[in-house]
């Protein structure tokens, strides 16, 4: 092409755009950028019907504004804080989590007389009472963001969990358990987008049947790995799988990482010295996690998160 011509062009590519740089500019961008932008964290405390305190951490965008809901239930005993790899990023991606401190934890403010480790029913109407606050906060915990700058997207609403609080979370996308009085409940929330469930225990007697991930309608990604064992309790891995394998085909989604444990090596839970592959997959973990939850809260392409690594697997249920 001419220097002359280039010249007679040059205003009506300006205008229209060349191929390239519409495509360019039009793709969305890459989770693993947007996970990396910045997030504040805060604490908050909400009474419970029961009289106790709840504490609950907050994890945000930097800027004010409108962002999707995120309710998190973390493992049994743990913390909140002890999930700030996994949670901020979250956050900072674009979403208001609300993180309680639920009754089991080791660090959860004991009034005189309570025991050290509660037993099964309390601990299960603690959780669930928590994570129905979580993702659906009442006016009191609305007006504490809104004091931040932050509001939430109206029915824009992902339930996330880690091991025991993996299924807390997934009852909220339809799954039953077995109640502490031998009943069954739904708990399913309409308004819920999807359940995204981080090494989600598998069957247990007197709690959870397989049957009961067959009523799990909303869009479930589970994520495990192939050391992710608890001697003892969970002794092989596959059985965090049953959540995945009993769910209605549709919309289903399954990441496993090579060689990942329940703690991702000390990534969350258990924080620890992590391996370069197990930083890895993590981060990998969580772009999987992000883009899976934009695609069922937003109505634009989810963001990018590029070819396969090696130790992944991915698959999910053809649109």
């Amino acid at each position: 092409m001419t220097k002359r011509l280039i010249a007679a062009l040059s205003p009506l590519m300006l205008a229209m755009g060349t191929p390239h740089l519409a495509a360019e500019e039009s793709a969305p961008p890459a989770c693993a950028d947007l996970l990396a932008a910045e997030a504040q964290s805060f604490t908050l405390e909400r009474r419970a019907e029961d009289g106790r305190m709840v504490p609950l951490t907050v994890f945000a965008p930097a800027e004010p504004g409108a962002y999707p809901l995120v309710g998190f239930s973390h493992g049994a005993f743990a913390t909140p804080g002890r999930y700030e790899a996994m949670l901020e990023p979250l956050a900072a991606a674009g979403f208001v989590v609300i993180a309680p401190m639920h009754v089991d934890s080791e660090e959860y403010p004991r009034r005189e007389g309570e025991a050290e480790r509660p037993s099964h029913p309390v601990t299960w109407a603690g959780r669930t009472a928590d994570m129905e606050l979580a993702l659906d906060p009442d006016a009191a915990l609305r007006a504490a963001l809104s004091e931040r700058g932050l509001t939430l997207d109206p029915g824009k609403i992902i339930a996330l969990g880690h091991s025991y609080g993996a299924l807390i979370a997934q009852l909220y996308g339809g799954a039953r358990a077995i109640e502490p009085d031998g009943t069954s409940i739904e708990r399913r929330m309409p308004e819920l987008d999807a359940v995204v469930a981080f090494s989600p225990p598998g069957p247990m007697p007197g709690l959870m049947a397989k049957e009961g991930w067959a009523s799990l309608s909303a869009p479930a990604l589970t994520i495990s790995g192939t050391a992710d064992v608890l001697p003892g309790f969970i002794d092989d891995w596959r059985a965090h799988l049953a959540s995945h394998e009993e769910a209605p085909e549709g919309a289903r989604a399954l990441w496993v990482g090579e060689g990942i444990d329940h703690y991702f090596g000390g990534s969350f839970g258990r924080p620890g010295e992590v391996g370069a592959d197990e930083a890895r997959l993590f981060a990998r973990a969580l772009e999987r996690t992000l883009s899976f939850i934009q695609r069922h809260v937003h109505d634009a392409p989810a963001c990018r998160v590029g070819d396969t690594l090696p130790g992944e697997s991915y698959q999910e249920d053809a649109a």
